[in-house]
């Protein structure tokens, strides 16, 4: 595949499935066997990644996703985004706030030779996302908040 090709899987997944979110697009790029192992759900393939977006979009159903960089491979895609929505649903356990976040994030999505993403490594803060929505303190005043916290 070549590096256009896996770039345009990747704005497709970040622009198209989770920004819109046009959830069809999952049935396009998405190998029927995904099943990234850190998430905890009884699905797979796209029913998985729409399950995924449904989740986070009850939650904040104003999320976007915008590509800050992105470098394709032959095999893998490597993005780096910013994201932002507004508190608008319960999730996690926490009440709404109505608050609006940003947050930055990476993702790697691994393709197989058909152009289907295989399986996904991804990285971005929840902390900064409940700091955002005022739900913790701010993380240099944490030890505060520590019971056994040793100094």
């Amino acid at each position: 595949m070549k590096k256009e090709d896996s770039e345009r899987i990747a704005r497709l997944w970040f622009e198209e499935m989770w920004t819109k979110p046009n959830l069809a697009v999952a049935d396009e790029i998405v190998d029927p066997e995904y099943n990234p192992e850190w998430i905890q759900i009884n699905a797979k393939g796209p029913a998985q990644i729409k399950h995924e977006i449904n989740h986070f979009r009850k939650i904040f159903p104003d999320l976007v996703y915008k590509i800050i960089e992105i470098q394709g491979e032959e095999n893998k895609v490597w993005v780096r985004y910013r994201a932002h929505g507004t508190h608008k649903g319960e999730g996690w356990g926490f009440k709404v706030t109505n608050k609006f976040i940003e947050f930055e994030g990476a993702t790697i999505l691994y393709l197989n030779s058909k152009g289907k993403v295989i399986d996904q490594w991804g990285a971005f803060c929840f902390y900064d996302i409940f700091y955002g929505l005022g739900i913790v303190p701010p993380f240099w005043e944490l030890s505060k908040y520590l019971t056994d916290f040793k100094k």
